[in-house]
């Protein structure tokens, strides 16, 4: 009699197994496409954090350009607005606005209002999509 009862008890186990195997099947396939999405999210992250990091530096090239311009001619009209090829890969937008002048020393200084939008040209709300824009004041 104790043979029975424990071929019986046996069978109702196999039933489990089966079912701890299903349950943990499933959850290595949930633990593994959780890393897959992650993995991926990642380096769309680190991508728009590198193309926001060159839109910075595009645009710093920018302000130096009109730094430059302005230093040569002291005049707005020398700064050109859509500078081609300034920095490749973005669009570079240049305004600039003249303060005024004060004189120090019997010298004259003009400060000049800079505007620098460097944008990717990819559409916005892409992933590829990154724009910065600078202000800063000159002083020539």
């Amino acid at each position: 009699m104790r043979v029975r009862a424990f071929s019986a008890s046996v069978r109702r186990q196999r039933g489990f197994a089966l079912i701890a195997a299903l349950f943990l099947i499933v959850v290595l396939a949930a633990l593994g496409s959780f890393a897959v999405r992650i993995s991926g999210s990642q380096g769309t992250a680190a991508d728009l954090e590198l193309a926001s990091a060159r839109a910075q530096f595009a645009a710093h090239a920018g302000v130096e350009y009109a730094a430059a311009r302005l230093a040569a001619a002291s005049d707005c009209n020398a700064v050109t607005p859509n500078p081609p090829a300034l920095a490749q890969g973005y669009i570079l937008t240049i305004a600039c606005a003249p303060q005024g002048s004060y004189t120090v020393n019997g010298a004259t200084v003009r400060t000049y209002i800079v505007t620098v939008r460097a944008v990717t040209p990819a559409p916005y709300g892409s992933p590829d999509f990154a724009a910065r824009t600078l202000t800063v004041r000159i002083a020539v």
